[in-house]
């Protein structure tokens, strides 16, 4: 065997995929912490709540993308009918 063809055959990507998502993740809840500091700031409570909301939405798909396929599957097949 190669020596590329036991790189291969040692690794498939999975190891690099959780790091660029916790690194994404959390480059994002980083932003997110700071728009909702300048809203605190400037006492935009709805901004803030709004912000609030979206971030716990889009960090669950970031940090927890299979759970939340899960879920949204259950809901769908409850709405559906399929389920």
């Amino acid at each position: 065997m190669q020596p590329i063809q036991q790189l291969a055959a040692i690794t498939d990507g999975s190891s690099l995929k959780g790091w660029i998502l916790a690194f994404a993740g959390n480059i994002f809840a980083a932003f997110l912490a700071l728009r909702a500091l300048g809203h605190f700031l400037k006492k935009e409570w709805g901004e803030m709540i709004t912000l609030f909301v979206a971030a716990v939405f889009v960090a669950a798909i970031i940090w927890f993308p299979d759970g939340v396929k899960t879920v949204l599957t259950d809901v769908w097949g409850k709405v559906s009918g399929t389920a």
